[in-house]
């Protein structure tokens, strides 16, 4: 398994920074101390994270590049969405496939915002700069691989759904993966927006858009 080039050396405020961070801050809002609404600390995140970045890590030709094996990246989206088509039909109470957008405007304003304010935001935060930033922590490129899907789906358990648990497990593992091989952030970024607006407009997406 190849990860992205590691240039940071390890510096001992990294680790409170990444349990503040990905494990302090999911949990504050999981007991509504934090007051204000979800997207900003994501915004402010995504400030921090960029500044990072911009500032420390030097500039990668692949962050941009589209090249991937698509016929793998699209099959497998094919393959999950008859999946989570199924899965609904089968186990979830109403068996909709098709979130009702007419009834339900706010997913509607979600799916509309999801590319640009939460896709590409969380593949920044949870793939460019978490693999970038923690290498030099988790030294086994297995162990730093499981600890980021770990904590993408942790990010989300303010949505109290076992259903949303298991499905950015999922996510998180294709994403990573995807990010892993290509270390392309455009690629997993396109991808994300895939799953993710595949979910949001399925009977699933009520589940998804209690952040907004």
């Amino acid at each position: 398994m190849n990860l992205p080039p590691e240039t940071a050396k390890f510096r001992w405020y990294y680790i409170p920074e990444l349990i503040i961070l990905f494990i302090v801050i999911p949990v504050l809002y999981v007991w509504d101390v934090i007051p204000v609404h979800k997207i900003i600390p994501l915004l402010t995140l995504l400030v921090y994270c960029c500044g990072i970045l911009l500032i420390r890590k030097p500039v990668n030709s692949d962050r941009f590049s589209i090249k991937a094996n698509w016929k793998i990246i699209l099959f497998l989206f094919i393959a999950v969405s008859l999946s989570v088509y199924l899965f609904i039909y089968f186990y979830v109470n109403d068996g909709r496939l098709l979130a009702d957008l007419t009834e339900n405007r706010k997913l509607l304003y979600m799916i509309l915002m999801y590319p640009l304010l939460s896709a590409v935001p969380q593949e920044i935060i949870f793939r460019e700069f978490f693999f970038y930033r923690y290498g030099t922590i988790f030294r086994s490129p297995v162990l730093l691989l499981a600890v980021n899907i770990l904590l993408f789906s942790f990010a989300h358990i303010y949505f109290a759904s076992s259903i949303v648990t298991i499905f950015t497990l999922v996510g998180g593992a294709i994403f990573a993966i995807t990010y892993i091989r290509t270390r392309s952030l455009l690629v997993v970024s396109i991808q994300h927006s895939l799953y993710g607006l595949m979910i949001l407009s399925s009977g699933l997406g009520e589940h998804f858009y209690k952040a907004f």
